[in-house]
């Protein structure tokens, strides 16, 4: 029965939390440590066309890769299924 007072207790604290005043309307600039009034600048690296290029077909290649090593897994799941299935059916002696 204990359990159940402990229960209830801890039910009343977290509810208690979104009544503190930096949880309840506009207050939530409260929770952030910065202000979000600036705008954030980013520097990024500038690269010329050639290396952009050269940058493109290899991710490019890296595709054509990860797609290939896909299909071959995916056959190969489908062979050990196929092995598999007909492994199951000639144990029970059953013939096409």
């Amino acid at each position: 029965m204990s359990g159940h007072i402990i229960d209830m207790v801890n039910r009343i604290k977290q509810n208690k939390i979104p009544k503190r005043k930096k949880f309840q309307g506009d207050n939530r600039s409260l929770l952030s440590l910065e202000s979000s009034t600036g705008i954030t600048h980013y520097d990024f690296p500038s690269v010329s066309t050639q290396k952009l290029e050269e940058i493109k077909s290899n991710i490019r290649q890296e595709a054509v890769i990860r797609r290939r090593n896909s299909y071959l897994l995916l056959g190969f799941c489908i062979l050990i299924t196929i092995v598999l299935g007909l492994i199951f059916l000639d144990s029970y002696k059953y013939h096409f």
